[in-house]
């Protein structure tokens, strides 16, 4: 219980960091550029609203919208037309209790684009906190960087990011394991993590540079999941 307490802690500076660079790079945007947006030069872009969101989402009510399966990929596929990102689908929906995750790729390469969450409730979507934001280097906060465009050549392989994912479960001693599921973003791994029956526990990422690990503590317990591809 210790270790996960640590996990939460340091879950919430990195949230409560990440927000607070991503407040202070949308003021100075507007200041300087008169527009109330920024974000991928790809497309993607991180708004005011969307900011809203993510905050109400993380400190999110009790009371809970009942949202099915088929109306959250709905909300998606609406999201992702607004954002001008035709190229991008669904591929995995998974249901916790505080949350619905959706997991979006890229419809030529399959490769992940984005990880984003339905708020369950009031049933708004926005980007997910933590690597998505942090570490995505073509859709995510730092995609304008001329180092970030399109990088997908990471040192850091697939098997040896769920290397380091069992030794992060390891050390932090929550009863949780690496599954064999692990999806590639540009820049980093998310990966499924199981109970000891095999089921679903929740997910980490691994920085696909650094092999820094990233526990996404801000989901809740498990429901059910689908898999649109």
């Amino acid at each position: 219980m210790r270790s996960l307490r640590k996990i939460l802690i340091s879950s919430l500076v990195l949230i409560a960091i990440g927000i607070l660079g991503l407040t202070i790079t949308l003021f100075v945007g507007n200041f300087t550029a008169g527009l109330s947006n920024f974000g991928a030069g790809q497309g993607y872009t991180f708004c005011s609203e969307d900011m809203g969101h993510m905050i109400r989402g993380f400190f999110q009510s009790e009371e809970v919208v009942g949202l099915s399966f088929k109306e959250v990929e709905d909300i998606t596929d609406e999201y992702l037309k607004r954002n001008n990102l035709s190229n991008l689908e669904v591929k995995e929906i998974m249901e916790f209790s505080k949350n619905f995750y959706i997991e979006v790729v890229e419809d030529g390469t399959g490769l992940g684009a984005m990880e984003l969450l339905v708020d369950k409730s009031s049933g708004a979507i926005f980007p997910e906190y933590g690597p998505n934001m942090m570490w995505n280097l073509k859709y995510g906060m730092y995609s304008r960087l001329p180092l970030s465009q399109n990088k997908i050549d990471m040192p850091i392989d697939e098997e040896k990011a769920t290397r380091l994912a069992k030794r992060y479960l390891a050390k932090a001693n929550i009863e949780e394991y690496v599954s064999d599921d692990i999806e590639k973003f540009y820049g980093y791994y998310t990966i499924h993590t199981l109970t000891e029956d095999g089921d679903i526990a929740g997910m980490l990422s691994v920085n696909g540079f650094s092999g820094q690990v990233w526990y996404h503590s801000w989901h809740g317990i498990f429901i059910d999941m689908i898999e649109e591809h």
